[in-house]
């Protein structure tokens, strides 16, 4: 299926998210994204530092991406959403999944991919 609207997936390769490391679902995950993106109308994929400036806090080293649902116009259309960490081959399948469907909407998402986002929002309370 086409992703009906698009987005940025902006993947963090610092070693933290661990992207490179073998020893997690990182490599797994980069071709997973890249998949996505080619097959969606309007998906952007970003490698990028920390978007948490390294205040992951002390968590096992796992991906975690960033998702900016946008326009055709590359506007974004709602808040942007932190995924991860993504720590098994099933949680890249529901989170690539989840892109693939086109429907952005994080309640469509299995729970325990959104710990950083609440993580990062307890944070700043």
């Amino acid at each position: 299926m086409t992703t009906r609207s698009g987005y940025t997936a902006l993947a963090c390769v610092a070693p933290g998210c661990g992207l490179a490391d073998p020893a997690t679902v990182g490599p797994a995950l980069v071709e997973a994204l890249r998949r996505a993106v080619r097959a969606s109308g309007h998906g952007v994929l970003v490698s990028a530092g920390c978007p948490f400036a390294g205040a992951c806090g002390p968590r096992a080293v796992a991906p975690v991406v960033v998702v900016q649902p946008c326009d055709d116009e590359r506007r974004p259309t709602s808040c942007a959403l932190t995924v991860g960490p993504l720590r098994t081959e099933a949680d890249v399948e529901a989170f690539t999944a989840w892109l693939r469907a086109g429907d952005l909407d994080p309640r469509l998402l299995p729970a325990h991919l959104l710990d950083a986002a609440r993580r990062a929002a307890a944070r700043g309370r």
